[in-house]
C-alpha cells in the first residue's frame, strides 16, 4: 500500500513539468463538444481519531473529461504519531511478537484506490465540487521508533485489520491560474472491516477536512476568448 503511495508522489512532479502545457490537450479533441485533460494533487486530511486531531498526507492523479467530471487514483496514509502504550498482547501470539512486548507502538493507516468527482461552474474563478475516494487499505500497530518506510518487521501481525474506506465530500476550489487550483473540502470518512479490539475506540468513521494543491489542465474563460478569436470570420457572417 505504501508503495503505491510513493509511486504517486514520484508522478507528481512529473506532472508539474508538463502541467503549463497540458491545456491544449483538452483541445486536440476532433469534437469540440469533449475534452480531456489531467492533473495531479497533494493534499491533506484533517480528522478526529482516538481523540486527538491527526493528520494524513495524500497525493493522487486523474482524467478531467469536458471539464465537469474527473476520475482517477489516490494514495493517502496516516502521518500524525498516534501511539498505543498499553497494549497487553496475548501469550498465545507467535513468539516473535515478544520484540513487541513493553514497546511504544505506534498506529498505522493507508489506504488507495478510485478517486471520482464532479466540477460545478468550472470556469468561473470559484466554484464547488463534489467527490468520492473509494479505496482499500490496512490498518496495523507497529513500532514506533522505526522509519515511517514499510516493513513487514515492524509490525505487529494480529492487529493488522483490512479496511474499505468510502470517502465522500464536497469541495470549493480556486483557479489561481488555468494549470493551478487550490481545493478545499469538507466530508465523511466511512472504514469498515476494523476488527481488531483496540481499534474499535478509535472511531475511524468521522467528519474530516482536506485541503490540497492541484496541477493540470482546468477550464479557463482566458482560453474561451481565444477560442472565439480564432474562429473563421466566415462562419459568423
Amino acid at each position: 500500500m505504501k508503495k503505491i503511495f510513493a509511486l504517486m508522489f514520484l508522478l507528481i512532479p512529473a506532472l508539474c513539468l508538463h502541467a503549463q502545457d497540458s491545456t491544449g490537450v483538452k483541445y486536440l479533441v476532433n469534437n469540440p463538444k469533449i475534452s480531456i485533460s489531467g492533473f495531479g494533487s497533494i493534499f491533506s486530511e484533517t480528522s478526529i481519531l482516538n481523540s486527538k486531531i491527526s493528520e494524513s498526507m495524500g497525493a493522487g492523479a486523474a482524467l478531467i473529461i469536458t471539464d465537469y467530471f474527473f476520475i482517477g487514483g489516490y494514495g493517502m496514509t496516516l502521518t500524525s504519531n498516534n501511539y498505543v502504550n498499553d497494549l497487553i498482547i496475548p501469550s498465545n501470539i507467535n513468539p516473535d511478537t515478544m520484540l513487541f512486548y513493553n514497546t511504544k507502538l505506534r498506529t498505522s493507516f493507508s489506504h488507495a484506490g478510485i478517486w471520482v468527482g464532479g466540477i460545478l461552474f468550472p470556469r468561473k474563478r470559484v466554484h464547488i465540487g463534489l467527490s468520492t475516494r473509494i479505496g482499500w487499505g490496512n490498518v496495523h500497530l507497529e513500532k514506533s521508533n522505526l522509519s515511517y518506510l514499510y516493513n513487514v518487521n515492524n509490525l505487529l501481525d494480529y492487529t493488522n485489520n483490512k479496511v474499505f474506506v468510502l470517502t465522500p465530500q464536497i469541495e470549493l476550489e480556486v483557479n489561481i491560474t488555468n494549470w493551478l487550483k487550490f481545493n478545499m473540502g469538507v466530508g465523511y470518512r466511512y472504514v469498515s472491516g476494523v476488527d481488531f479490539d483496540r481499534f474499535r475506540s478509535y472511531k475511524f468513521n468521522t467528519p474530516q477536512i482536506t485541503i490540497g494543491i492541484y496541477l493540470g489542465g482546468f477550464a479557463s474563460k482566458e482560453k474561451n476568448d481565444d477560442e472565439t478569436n480564432t474562429k473563421d470570420p466566415e462562419t459568423d457572417q
